[in-house]
């Protein structure tokens, strides 16, 4: 059954020590305190778990918990008592035990690389809220007239405000966990932030060999950038555009008649997505390395991809979409056919991880509370929660095919679902079969 799988999962996930919440700094005043700090995480964890919509569901699963859960929750906790406390959050205290929870999971063989030599950590920018209000000086004040960001439904020229991160996601495992947050107070940019970023990652986990390549967008990509993650021992990829011009163009001249008159080195069988038959080839070139341009010389550049999208429409219009990465890997370190699993990594950080928190857990909309430290406290509890259930959804709770392949996960609605029925006993009679092959 689903749901004791679920309950296995929780009850062993809590016992750990990244999920101890007893050591959390706790500034009330004593004699005033209704419930213990370690009960408040637990409550608003479980409530992401369980993707609640509202503080007022929290305070409803708080009460509604099974007794085999009630260690975590001992009593009921209202949702004005939750939303005070999420206004009081630690996030320095709570980015900790997200990494401490990642390296319990390492440790635990549940992270490893799939399909690829090693692992890898891609970082991209994430918005965590658009608001109002300035967040108590954490929110990025942006206006509809900004070309890149815009409030939908927002007047010309209204004002509001963004609240933004970096993060790094292990997109060679096949949980695509979150692993690390950095929030980029305003007058930051991320590209500027991307160094602290790398060395907040190395301290994290730079002795656990856990990753050996840092992956970013184009948006990230600098000699600076290059020279910071090769100086710490790390192999970078990153995409190439037109921000960087003088690469960029380079690429393309080396790269476009190879990919017009040659026969790829790799190329991804036809899968379909929304009606579309898509399919990926992939050319590289040594032509680059170590290459000097007006910011200076790439020494530790040593290959040029190109990876070709072709996306066949149900009229039978077929498009195309090139784009360029530089990496310092050596040339034979990842096989072709590994290179183009690696680069899909690189957009999945967007399509199953980011997407996923701002449709399944509604993110961008800042949910439940975003006054004092809500915001940033609640992102990396939520970033707890979606690694939790990821784990379930592409590891513990997936079935197998007859030729011993993995099925696809679960819907999102139906194991939001299965867990809830897990955890509270007034869903508990409604559909209390769940089943697993």
């Amino acid at each position: 059954m689903i749901q004791a799988r679920i309950e296995a999962a929780i009850k062993r996930r809590s016992r750990k020590a990244g999920f101890d919440f007893s050591d959390a700094p706790d500034g009330r005043q004593e004699g005033k305190v209704e419930h213990e700090r370690k009960h408040v995480l637990n409550g608003l964890l479980l409530g992401l778990v369980t993707n609640k919509p509202t503080l007022r569901d929290v305070e409803g699963m708080t009460r509604d918990l099974r007794l085999a859960f009630r260690a975590l929750v001992p009593a009921p906790i209202s949702d004005t008592t939750l939303d005070t406390e999420s206004r009081r959050l630690d996030p320095g205290y709570l980015a900790d035990k997200l990494v401490q929870q990642v390296r319990e999971d390492f440790r635990a063989k549940m992270l490893g690389p799939a399909g690829l030599p090693c692992g890898v950590a891609t970082v991209d920018g994430k918005n965590l809220a658009t608001l109002d209000h300035d967040a108590d000086g954490a929110g990025h004040a942006r206006s509809r007239d900004n070309e890149k960001w815009h409030r939908p439904g927002s007047a010309k020229g209204e004002e509001f405000f963004l609240v933004p991160a970096l993060r790094a996601v292990l997109t060679s495992a096949e949980a695509r966990p979150i692993i690390y947050q950095q929030a980029l107070p305003p007058g930051t940019g991320e590209a500027t932030a991307f160094c602290e970023m790398v060395d907040g990652l190395h301290r994290a986990y730079g002795r656990s060999g856990m990753f050996e390549v840092v992956d970013g967008d184009a948006g990230l990509t600098s000699l600076a950038n290059a020279d910071h993650v090769n100086r710490l021992g790390y192999t970078y990829l990153f995409g190439l555009k037109g921000n960087q011009p003088e690469l960029y163009e380079e690429a393309r001249r080396l790269l476009e008649p190879l990919a017009d008159g040659e026969t790829p080195e790799a190329e991804s069988p036809r899968e379909r997505r929304e009606g579309k038959l898509i399919r990926r080839r992939l050319w590289r070139t040594t032509e680059m390395a170590g290459i000097e341009n007006s910011v200076g010389k790439w020494t530790h550049l040593r290959q040029t991809w190109l990876v070709r999208q072709e996306t066949e429409h149900p009229g039978g219009e077929v498009t195309r979409e090139d784009r360029y990465f530089i990496t310092s890997a050596l040339w034979n370190y990842f096989k072709p056919a590994q290179i183009l699993a690696l680069v899909r990594g690189h957009w999945g950080i967007e399509n199953d991880c980011f997407n996923s928190l701002d449709l399944q857990w509604r993110e961008d909309s800042g949910i439940w509370c975003t006054k004092g430290n809500a915001v940033l406290g609640l992102s990396l509890l939520r970033a707890m929660a979606y690694n939790l259930v990821q784990m379930l959804r592409r590891r513990r709770l997936r079935r197998k095919a007859e030729d011993g392949t993995y099925m696809e996960p679960l819907s999102w609605r139906s194991l939001f679902k299965a867990i809830m029925l897990t955890l509270e006993t007034a869903l508990a009679g409604d559909e209390a079969t769940l089943a697993v092959g």
